[in-house]
């Protein structure tokens, strides 16, 4: 019997792999094997490699030897991510809050309605993925392509590194989270770009300030230990 699924190209391919490798949580350092990944999408090894040349591309996996990995972003990667976040989603806001209209607005509000749902339900992977959702929102209203993107690529390097889980480490807050979120709506639902943008960054200057507390602390061989007390000399 011939498979009746009609073939991916590599952009296709892409965007499914893509999809479906943050959906699951592939761990970082799983090999991702050519054969197996065109057996499973019924697709020849040509839109396989021209999809894992995207995902390298946007740093995603790496190599190791001849083969793909899936990637595991360090510390230092995830603070460079959040700060770059700072820079492309302070401005994002701002044009939200020119161009949005007000049906995305709602939609936006939707989507943090839902999230406080799933935080208070304890439903964390949804937390999560709405996260994203709630700021990818936010770039979409600021109706700037190129925003949009790179912060979608950006948010899948975090998604692939237990690091960037935040919402796993102990001093996370759902509920500032979602007052934060709702405090960044409020600007954007009163056009006041200020106030947006100030909101925003304080909103991602915290998670930069929680992700480098969870950053495991090693002694350097230049820490000096501390002296240990001379026994007193036994008296004659």
């Amino acid at each position: 019997m011939t498979d009746s699924r009609p073939s991916l190209t590599g952009e296709e391919l892409y965007t499914a792999l893509r999809r479906d490798m943050i959906d699951s949580r592939v761990q970082g350092g799983t090999v991702l094997q050519e054969e197996e990944i065109g057996r499973r999408y019924g697709v020849s090894r040509t839109p396989v490699r021209e999809a894992l040349q995207r995902l390298h591309q946007d740093k995603l996996i790496g190599r190791k030897g001849r083969f793909y990995v899936v990637a595991s972003p360090s510390h230092d990667s995830i603070r460079q991510i959040y700060e770059f976040r700072e820079a492309i989603e302070t401005a994002s806001v701002a044009l939200c809050c020119e161009r949005a209209d007000e049906a995305l607005i709602e939609t936006i509000q939707a989507c943090l309605n839902d999230q406080a749902e799933a935080g208070h339900a304890k439903q964390f992977y949804e937390f999560e993925r709405l996260d994203t959702q709630f700021h990818v929102l936010i770039a979409q209203g600021a109706q700037n392509e190129l925003l949009r993107r790179q912060l979608e690529i950006s948010y899948d390097q975090i998604w692939f590194s237990r690091v960037g889980n935040l919402v796993s480490l102990p001093d996370y807050s759902v509920e500032e989270t979602l007052a934060g979120h709702q405090r960044i709506l409020d600007a954007i639902r009163r056009r006041d770009a200020g106030v947006a943008r100030a909101e925003m960054y304080t909103h991602l200057r915290s998670a930069i300030l929680l992700s480098a507390r969870s950053r495991p602390q090693t002694r350097t061989s230049g820490t000096p230990r501390t002296p240990r007390k001379k026994k007193p000399a036994p008296t004659s």
